[in-house]
């Protein structure tokens, strides 16, 4: 049966250690793509800002020494001659005119070393240019250098593009390729959990397919087939043993039973002996009948069964045991199931259930039997059994405990269980806080 796990419990990264690798492995990328990104920012376009910005310095440095020398006139002079000999922009305020077509010193321009991007209206060219500047506080008054930048500036804007678009795409490409990576991992992980449940519930001839030269699952998967093997093989040992050892104990108890017959009308004590051998040989009767069963060596009388009057006869043979502890039995019907199959096996399969419901819902229970085109179901309302026993009641002699007050073989549930798996039909056992249910479902509407 497959593992019902919705996506979000499959890609939680609280349930699957995949999962969480792939996601470890994503945060990795993307501080390793951060940190080269701010490197490559670093090493390229930071040294050259910096480089402006020592060249500005460098510029504050001199002028400032040219303010302490000279007087204002010989100082603006010496302005003028910088001006026109390098590359540099220097504004300054003198005797209430601009220079250098400014018509105001903007107030937000920090002093030097620091600088703001300003950007101005080169009237020449007719258009707006980047100005990386600063102000120089001297005695003469406040001096503006500058540097056109927008090259620089328009190289940053897009290297910051690139690089968010960069960071994206990479971060969506790890994504995506991580979830497919974790999505087949996790789909050879469930893979094995389906293999391991279907071993569980008594399927131990589910294998692994693997191929022999693959990675560490596949690896996995072969020394798990070579344990299941073991198992298996072990398991056939010792249900051959005791099927042997149950076909050869039937033929001599059966002669001494009739040899008690034959004296039980001398001495009718005996008949107490005789009861206890027909449960030993109905014990011994039942496990060669259910090996039979699951090996498919047990014939079937083939004929069409209508199961709403195989329910009837059922009820009607088992009302008077459920009177006795005070129960209710009620059909409903909401339509014939009708099978293929031999009708004898049928009615034992349905009889097992619904004696044990007799057996084990407890004194005024109530009990259901709901059928319809697809599904025979017997519900009562006792108190039903824990979710660990429940998954071991279909194997041979187990007993819950509420049952061992009760005489059976521990048998009846794993003959059930042979008879739906004969007829292509499925067994469901439930359990909960309102009862005990069994279900018998055409195959193809589980």
């Amino acid at each position: 049966m497959p593992i019902n796990d919705s996506i979000w419990r499959q890609f939680d990264p609280r349930n699957s250690s995949v999962w969480r690798l792939t996601l470890g492995f994503a945060v990795i990328m993307a501080v390793m793509l951060a940190l080269t990104v701010v490197l490559i920012y670093q090493l390229l376009l930071g040294e050259q800002s910096r480089q402006v910005e020592r060249r500005l310095a460098a510029e504050q440095v001199r002028i400032e020494g040219l303010a302490s020398e000279f007087s204002a006139n010989s100082f603006f002079a010496q302005l003028e001659v910088f001006r026109s000999e390098g590359d540099l922009l220097i504004f300054w305020q003198s005797e209430g005119e601009q220079s250098q077509q400014l018509s105001f010193l903007p107030e937000d321009i920090p002093t030097l070393p620091r600088t703001v991007v300003f950007p101005v209206l080169d009237a020449q060219r007719g258009q707006i240019r980047l100005l990386t500047t600063g102000i120089v506080r001297t005695q003469h008054g406040d001096i503006v250098l500058a540097t056109a930048t927008e090259h620089l500036q328009r190289l940053i804007v897009e290297f910051k593009t690139i690089a968010i678009w960069a960071c994206l795409i990479s971060l969506i490409l790890t994504g995506v390729f991580g979830y497919i990576f974790a999505r087949r991992h996790l789909r050879r992980v469930h893979y094995f959990n389906n293999t391991a449940e279907q071993v569980q519930n008594g399927d131990l001839s589910a294998r692994i397919e693997h191929h022999q030269k693959g990675d560490e699952f596949d690896r996995l998967g072969a020394h798990i087939n070579t344990m299941l093997d073991a198992v298996e093989e072990n398991f056939a040992l010792v249900q051959g043993i005791t099927d042997n050892i149950a076909h050869d104990l039937k033929t001599p108890l059966t002669r001494l039973r009739l040899n008690l017959e034959q004296q039980a009308q001398r001495y009718p004590q005996i008949g107490v002996d005789i009861e206890q051998l027909d449960i030993i040989i109905n014990t011994f009767d039942a496990m060669l009948k259910l090996t039979r069963l699951e090996h498919g060596k047990f014939p079937l009388a083939m004929q069409q069964v209508d199961c709403q009057l195989l329910l009837a006869d059922l009820i009607e043979m088992l009302q008077p045991s459920a009177e006795q502890q005070q129960q209710t039995i009620t059909f409903d019907c909401h339509g014939s199931m009708h099978l293929q199959g031999d009708k004898n096996l049928l009615f034992q399969a349905v009889f097992n259930l619904l004696d044990n419901a007799i057996k084990y819902a407890g004194v005024g229970a109530n009990i259901v039997i709901y059928t319809d085109l697809n599904i025979i179901a017997i519900r009562d309302t006792g108190k039903g059994v824990s979710q660990e026993q429940l998954s071991q009641l279909t194997k041979r002699f187990y007993r819950a405990d509420p049952a061992r007050q009760h005489e059976g073989f521990g048998l009846g549930l794993a003959t059930v269980k042979a008879i739906c798996a004969r007829h292509q039909l499925q067994l469901n056992l439930h359990s909960d806080s309102d009862g005990f249910s069994a279900s018998i479902l055409l195959s193809d509407s589980a």
